[in-house]
Formats: C-alpha cells, sequence, structure tokens
C-alpha cells in the first residue's frame, strides 16, 4: 500500500512539474516500469509446461467471468489494465504535449505486442486479450495524466500571460 502511495505521488509529481528533475524522474520511473511489466509477464517456457496461444478475442475474458474462481479472473483481467495505466501516464508526461493520449495509448500497444509475442516465441502462455486490456490500461493513464498537466499548467500558464499582456500595456 505504501508503494501504491509513493508510486502515485511520483506520478502526480512528474505530471505537475515541469522541471528538468521531474522529467528525469519520470524516465527513472518509466525504465523501472516497463522493468516491473517485463517482471510479471516474462514466464518463458519453464513457467507454463503447456504454453500456448490464444487467438480467440474475447474469449479469455468471457472464461474469466464465468470461471468458478471468478474473483481471480477479475485480478487477470482488471490486472492487465491497471499494469499499464503508470505507462500511459509517464509516456504521455514525456510525450510533452505531442498527442499525448495518442502516444501513450499506441506505445503501450507496441510494448504489449512486443510482451505478447515473446511469450507466444517462448513457449509460454500468450492471449490475445492481453492487447486490447493493456491498451485500455495506457489509454487511460495517458488521458488521466494529459488531464492533469492541463488542469495544472494551463491556469499558470494563462495568469502568466495575462501578467505579461498588463505590464505591456
Amino acid at each position: 500500500m505504501a508503494l501504491a502511495l509513493i508510486g502515485s505521488a511520483v506520478l502526480v509529481y512528474t505530471a505537475v512539474s515541469t522541471s528538468p528533475r521531474a522529467r528525469s524522474l519520470a524516465v527513472v520511473t518509466l525504465v523501472g516500469t516497463v522493468l516491473v511489466v517485463l517482471m510479471f509477464t516474462n514466464r518463458g517456457a519453464l513457467g507454463n509446461t503447456d504454453g500456448a496461444f490464444s487467438w480467440r478475442v474475447g474469449e479469455s475474458i468471457k472464461s474469466e467471468w464465468n470461471s468458478i474462481n471468478r474473483s481471480l479472473g477479475m485480478v487477470n483481467v482488471f490486472g492487465n489494465v491497471v499494469m499499464f495505466i503508470p505507462f500511459g501516464w509517464l509516456v504521455a508526461v514525456l510525450a510533452r504535449r505531442r498527442f499525448e493520449v495518442l502516444v501513450g495509448t499506441c506505445t503501450g500497444l507496441a510494448f504489449s505486442v512486443a510482451i505478447e509475442v515473446w511469450q507466444m516465441l517462448s513457449g509460454s502462455f500468450g492471449d490475445v486479450d492481453d492487447l486490447p486490456l493493456n491498451a485500455a490500461g495506457a489509454a487511460a493513464g495517458a488521458i488521466v495524466a494529459t488531464m492533469l498537466m492541463q488542469f495544472w499548467r494551463e491556469p499558470r500558464l494563462s495568469s502568466a500571460s495575462a501578467t505579461a499582456e498588463a505590464r505591456t500595456a
């Protein structure tokens, strides 16, 4: 819980601060996020002896929803979304007002595709349903970060420009 709180504070700080320190912290945190995601997803051939790849869209989500152990299945489904929220957030912060949401979402999707390809080639269990779930998480992170950046930075910019205009008038 403490780690989630600290992580959330770092994410908010990187979104609202324009300092070089915040940008460096965003890069370091993004690298850490990538490593954590890889740690959770890189099971390799040893992680699943009967490794396979599910190509049927929606099949695993439907089976998790209808499973006897539904709560564990929902952790898996929503975990795929939540795991990519910090990734999309940090990519959007680093995009610097250049289609932040699109960049965060597409980068999250590309990273997810790379993970799924690795899982498929390594003989681990992979699932095509992870792609939209991971992209949704990256999009959610990018959207929230972009909204926070606009909310936090715009009033300051407009008040600074109003002050500058008042001085020149």
